[in-house]
């Protein structure tokens, strides 16, 4: 019997219309850093857009009940490679429906944490050596 996927479409739709558009507003933010005073304004902006976009969608994480692990982690590359300067467009879009499939196949997020559990073994061993 097959399982029912964690997160519906309509859920998928909405949490995506959040973050497209936060994503999209960041690129451009980026994109007009140059103009003088616009640009600062706007860079600050972007910030506080990242902030409340990363706010709702581990809020709806946690209420769904899925560990936001996978958000986090995508969220903290995209912010990295942000401060670094190597702004990646739609990082938080790409990290959201990552999670969403992971979340909706189980059987691969098992596998991931068999391996990364054996990844974790192994590192583990050889910091002991």
């Amino acid at each position: 019997m097959e399982e029912s996927p964690k997160i519906g479409l309509v859920e998928i739709i909405l949490m995506n219309m959040i973050v497209i558009p936060a994503d999209l507003f960041e690129l451009a933010a980026t994109l007009l850093v140059a103009i003088p005073v616009l640009g600062q304004i706007l860079l600050v902006v972007k910030w506080i857009v990242a902030g409340f976009t990363w706010l709702i969608i581990q809020f709806w994480l946690i209420m769904k009940g899925i560990k936001g692990l996978w958000y986090l982690s995508g969220s903290l590359l995209d912010g990295a490679a942000n401060f670094l300067g190597l702004d990646l467009p739609f990082g938080k879009t790409v990290s959201l429906n990552v999670t969403i499939y992971l979340a909706n196949h189980p059987k691969i997020t098992q596998v991931a944490a068999v391996a990364s559990g054996k990844i974790g073994a192994a590192t583990e061993k050889i910091t002991k050596q």
